[in-house]
């Protein structure tokens, strides 16, 4: 249970962002070369958070195929992202290298920004290993101040012909909250081929010495064009058949994973699509928030979405995580 994120908000924290950046570099099989790319493009992120925003949130995501470092502020925005990425441009009067140092030492960057409200950054390197089949997945987390663990966990597991997904919220924070989401995922990954209410009841015996939590299960079937979801408590789920369609809710059920008589609600089954999307997030996110507010978010990645998300409506206060699910042509 590393920590993998922070707030930065002075110079200090520039050398911890690198480290952490660094250790996740090396947890997700990176070779040395690449590690040291990774360091460097952490220390321009983070550096920028400083600069252009005062402060904004860090984190390394080891995802299944790769590895992403993601900046998030609140801070101006970028008017001209094109000459922002040029060496020598500066919206603060300083040298200028940081981006395209940053897009140089990556192989993927992506950038989203809003004027007045804020920017996302994402430097990404892939492992080698493949990604979920049919589906793009980005994630973006936040341990709750003080804390060194994180209790807001995420899994994806492949199964005969479906994708998993899962979001644990572990009640409280800390190390606690903590196990009680490391289990949950655990259980999610040996019990991949299940459908999510199976999933969920398999999660009930497992947390039941736990001080439980709240789990949502989301099941892709991209060649079936179906998705089923079953959910126990508040984690937020909301699906999208394409950019600029309306917004669905998927609903979980009231309780607690791993409580007395906490049961499982059936699975819902709805239609999925190359252009589909689907947005997960724990209550260290405020719901009031509405994706039109972001104009073109979901032509971004879904890294990119996830970390708006999280830097845009994160309360700051507990932990938090998102997890941005899209169909292999929502772009």
């Amino acid at each position: 249970m590393i920590r993998a994120d922070l707030v930065v908000s002075e110079d200090s924290h520039v050398g911890r962002a690198r480290r952490l950046a660094a250790a996740a570099a090396q947890r997700a099989g990176l070779p040395s070369g690449q590690v040291h790319r990774v360091a460097l493009a952490a220390t321009e992120l983070a550096t920028n958070l400083i600069k252009h925003a005062t402060r904004g949130v860090f984190t390394a995501v080891i995802a299944p195929d790769r590895l992403d470092l993601l900046a998030a502020d609140r801070g101006p925005g970028i008017g001209r992202i094109d000459q922002s990425m040029r060496d020598g441009f500066s919206t603060t009067g300083t040298l200028g290298t940081g981006l395209g140092a940053i897009r140089r030492a990556a192989d993927d960057f992506d950038i989203y920004s809003v004027a007045g409200r804020g920017t996302v950054l994402l430097a990404r390197w892939r492992t080698g290993r493949p990604p979920p089949p049919g589906l793009r997945i980005g994630v973006a987390r936040l341990t709750a101040p003080g804390e060194t663990a994180c209790g807001d966990m995420w899994a994806v597991a492949t199964g005969e012909g479906t994708v998993t997904v899962g979001l644990s919220d572990g009640l409280g924070h800390g190390e606690a909250a903590a196990t009680a989401s490391q289990l949950a995922v655990d259980t999610l990954a040996s019990h991949a081929g299940l459908p999510p209410a199976r999933i969920l009841e398999a999660m009930q015996a497992a947390l039941t010495r736990t001080r439980g939590a709240t789990v949502a299960v989301a099941q892709f079937a991209t060649g079936e064009g179906r998705l089923r979801f079953c959910g126990i408590g508040n984690i937020s789920a909301r699906g999208y058949a394409r950019p600029g369609a309306p917004v669905q809710r998927l609903l979980s059920r009231p309780g607690i994973v791993g409580a007395a008589n906490a049961g499982s609600p059936p699975d819902t089954v709805d239609s999925w699509s190359a252009r589909s999307w689907l947005l997960l997030h724990t209550d260290g996110v405020s719901e009031r928030w509405s994706i039109e507010e972001s104009p073109g978010l979901l032509s971004r990645d879904p890294a990119v979405v996830a970390a708006w998300i999280l830097g845009q409506y994160g309360r700051g206060r507990d932990d938090a995580c998102v997890v941005a699910v899209a169909g292999d042509g929502a772009r």
